[in-house]
C-alpha cells in the first residue's frame, strides 16, 4: 500500500505545511528567547548575548540567495521542493546535535554560536523550500486557510519551545535540552520523508519512481531563464504595487514594535517583564486566532477585502489609542490595545502572504516570493529605524496617529491592485 501524496490530499497538505512551520517556530523560540534568557541568567554579558542573537539571526538575511538555487537545482525524481526541505530538516538536526555536544557551552560560546548559526541557516533553507512547495502544491483557493495554519504553527512552535526549553535548560542543562530539540526537529522531518509531492515520484533516492510531468514542466535549466522570468513577473504593475504595499505594511509592523517597549517601559513605567509577558500573550492569541478563523475568514471575504477590513480596524484602533490618552494609566486598556493590534496584524500578514503566493509564477515561485518577503522585512527594519527621528518630533499620541496615517495610505493603494489582470499577464508571459 503506497503512502498518500500531497497534491491529492488537502488535509495532508495542511498538516504538512503546519508541521514544517512549527519546526521553524522551534528555532525562533529557542534562539531568540530561551537561550538568551538562560545566558543572561547565568551571568553572560549583554554584549555576548547580543552577539549570539545576531549570529543566529544572520542566516535568515540570506534567504533571497537560497531561493534562486532552489528554483535552479533539485533532484526531480524526489520532487521539486522536497529534497530541499529534507536538507533543511537534516541540517537543522545536525546543528542542534552539534550544540548538544559542545563541552561547557557557557564558556565556549563561540563554538555554541557557530552551531546555532548552522541550525538557523538550515532552518532558513527549510522556510524558503516550504514556501516554494506551498505555492506549487496548494491550490489558490486553499492558500488563505493554509497560511493561517502555517502562521499559527510557527507562533505556537515558538511559544511552546520558549516555555519548554526554559524548563529543560534549568533541569537538564544545555546539552540535554539541545539533544531533545534535535530529536523533535528530526521527528517533524518525517513529513517530507514519508509524503511525496506528486504521484509517481520516488519516496527515497534508491526507490522506484520518476520525476512528474508537472515538476519537469516547472523546472528551469539556466540562470538567465530564472532571472529573466523573475524580472518579467516582478515588473508587472500589480506586482510592483504589491512590493510597495508589503514595504508599507512592514513599516507599520516595525514602527509599532519599536514604539511599544519605549511607550510602556519608559513612558508608562512598566517593568520589562510586564511588557514581555504582554507581548508573548498577545502573540499567542494572534497566532491562534489566525490559525482558527483567519484563513476561513480570508477565504470568505477574499484576500484584498480582508486586508482592507483588517487594516481598517487597525486604523480605528490606533486612532482610538491616540485619542484616549486619559486611559493609558489603566493596564487593561493598554493590554486590550496590544492584543487587538497583534491579532489584526497577524490577520493582515496571513492575507498578505496568501495574496503574494497567488501573485507568484510557479517556475520561479520560491525566488519571487522571497523577493516579496525581503521587501516586507526591509519595511519592518525601516519602521523600527524611523522611531528615533519621529520620537524627537512627535508625542506618543501623534506617533499612533502616524501609524494610522500610513495605514490609511495602504488602504487607499489597495484599491489600485488588480490580481485578476496580474494573473492574466502571467499567462501571457
Amino acid at each position: 500500500m503506497s503512502l498518500p501524496v500531497l497534491s491529492e490530499h488537502r488535509n495532508l497538505r495542511f498538516t504538512t505545511v503546519t508541521a514544517l512551520y512549527f519546526a521553524q517556530g522551534i528555532q525562533l523560540g529557542l534562539m531568540n528567547v530561551a537561550i538568551p534568557a538562560y545566558l543572561a541568567a547565568n551571568g553572560v554579558s549583554p554584549a555576548l548575548v547580543g552577539s549570539f542573537i545576531g549570529a543566529s539571526l544572520l542566516p535568515w538575511s540570506l534567504k533571497f540567495f537560497c531561493a534562486p538555487l532552489m528554483d535552479r537545482f533539485t533532484y526531480l525524481p524526489l520532487g521539486r521542493r522536497r529534497p530541499w526541505i529534507m536538507l533543511g530538516i537534516v541540517g537543522a538536526f545536525l546543528g542542534y546535535l552539534g550544540m548538544s555536544l559542545v563541552v561547557d557551552p557557557l564558556h565556549n560560546l563561540v563554538t555554541l554560536t557557530a552551531f546555532a548559526a548552522l541550525a538557523s541557516a538550515f532552518t532558513a533553507i527549510l522556510d524558503v523550500a516550504v514556501d516554494g512547495m506551498a505555492i506549487e502544491v496548494l491550490p489558490v483557493e486553499e492558500q488563505p486557510s493554509a497560511n493561517g495554519f502555517m502562521w499559527g504553527g510557527k507562533v505556537i512552535g515558538s511559544a511552546v519551545t520558549t516555555a519548554g526549553a526554559a524548563f529543560l535548560l534549568n533541569h537538564w542543562g544545555m546539552p540535554g535540552t539541545f539533544f531533545m530539540i534535535a530529536l523533535v526537529v528530526l521527528a517533524f522531518g518525517l513529513f517530507p520523508i514519508l509524503f511525496r509531492e506528486r504521484p509517481g515520484e520516488r519516496l527515497f533516492p534508491w526507490s522506484v519512481g520518476q520525476a512528474s510531468v508537472v515538476a519537469l514542466d516547472l523546472q528551469l535549466e539556466n540562470w538567465g531563464e530564472i532571472f529573466t522570468k523573475l524580472w518579467k513577473a516582478i515588473s508587472l504593475p500589480s506586482s510592483l504595487l504589491l512590493l510597495l504595499l508589503g514595504y508599507l505594511i512592514g513599516i507599520t509592523y516595525g514602527l509599532f514594535d519599536a514604539i511599544m517597549p519605549v511607550f510602556t517601559i519608559q513612558h508608562l513605567k512598566w517593568s520589562d517583564t510586564g511588557f514581555s509577558n504582554l507581548a508573548a500573550t498577545a502573540g499567542i492569541i494572534g497566532g491562534l486566532t489566525g490559525m482558527i478563523i483567519g484563513g476561513v475568514l480570508i477565504e470568505h471575504l477574499g484576500r484584498l477585502r480582508s486586508i482592507q477590513l483588517f487594516l481598517g480596524c487597525y486604523f480605528l484602533t490606533v486612532l482610538i489609542m491616540g485619542l484616549l490618552q486619559s486611559q493609558w494609566a489603566n493596564d487593561w486598556f493598554v493590554d486590550a490595545f496590544t492584543i487587538i493590534i497583534y491579532t489584526l496584524r497577524t490577520l493582515v500578514l496571513i492575507a498578505l502572504f496568501a495574496l503574494a503566493m497567488s501573485f507568484c509564477w510557479k517556475p520561479i515561485g520560491a525566488t519571487q516570493f522571497a523577493v516579496y518577503m525581503a521587501i516586507a522585512n526591509f519595511g519592518i527594519s525601516s519602521g523600527a529605524a524611523i522611531l528615533g527621528p519621529l520620537e524627537a518630533l512627535l508625542s506618543f499620541a501623534q506617533l499612533f496617529y502616524a501609524l494610522g496615517l500610513v495605514t490609511a495610505l495602504i488602504i487607499c493603494l489597495i484599491f489600485l491592485l488588480d490580481p485578476e489582470r496580474h494573473n492574466l499577464h502571467l499567462k501571457d508571459l
